[in-house]
């Protein structure tokens, strides 16, 4: 998995976390950039875990210290009931900060590049209502038992994706074999099917406006870790 898996997962568990502050969203909040940075947009349009979500990826040569000290001054006075931010260290080299504004949770999410600089994410969410977690993977084929652990979806022009770490107890040939079955009874053509060593399967399908692609991965004799890239292409 990429060093930027991680990021999905903490929007969504921070969020999650700070929902009962029973914050009042008013105007969008400005989710500042570092010193110096170069920002791109990786998505506007983004539902990380059931979580509205702009993303952008950013760049700078200020270090990693340089970053949590610009952080430190931008947000350390606390607004209100609301906390000032909160510094994280989760799956290292990844450093997490967190900031609760006007109903808007800001996530920054930080690792040292290897030119002494600094690279990582930047996550505007608008936090959700309520205090029960959206359901997750709605309407994909699983095995009993399986859980959807991260789902994120994205609108970019001229189609719509999905993409899913799924996961379960039941070993990988098991899986092939019901997801093999599952998408032939449904219409799907399938144009890869193939075993990586043994612990590894990959599946490429498609069906009209429909792509998927799915890598399995036998995860230690404890069962099988799936990702899945769904995408739908508009009608033109």
């Amino acid at each position: 998995m990429s060093k930027s898996a991680p990021f999905w997962s903490v929007v969504a568990a921070v969020a999650w976390l700070n929902i009962g502050l029973g914050t009042v969203a008013a105007k969008m909040p400005e989710l500042p950039a570092p010193n110096d940075a170069s920002v791109t947009l990786v998505g506007s349009n983004m539902r990380i875990n059931g979580i509205n979500s702009t993303v952008q990826r950013f760049t700078t040569k200020d270090s990693i210290e340089d970053v949590l000290q610009f952080y430190h001054d931008e947000w350390s006075t606390p607004r209100g009931d609301e906390p000032g931010y909160t510094v994280t260290n989760v799956n290292p080299p990844w450093t997490v900060i967190s900031r609760i504004e006007d109903g808007f949770l800001m996530t920054v999410q930080v690792q040292p590049a290897s030119n002494g600089g600094s690279a990582g994410f930047l996550s505007l969410s608008r936090l959700p209502k309520g205090n029960r977690p959206p359901k997750l993977g709605e309407d994909f084929p699983t095995m009993r038992g399986s859980h959807t652990l991260n789902e994120v979806l994205s609108k970019d022009p001229g189609q719509s994706g999905r993409t899913m770490l799924l996961g379960n107890k039941h070993d990988i040939q098991s899986n092939v074999a019901f997801y093999r079955g599952r998408f032939k009874n449904d219409g799907w053509a399938f144009d890869m099917d193939r075993s990586v060593g043994g612990v590894t399967h990959v599946l490429a399908l498609r069906k009209g406006r429909k792509t998927l692609n799915m890598v399995l991965t036998e995860v230690d004799k404890a069962g099988t870790k799936i990702i899945v890239n769904e995408v739908t292409h508009d009608i033109l």
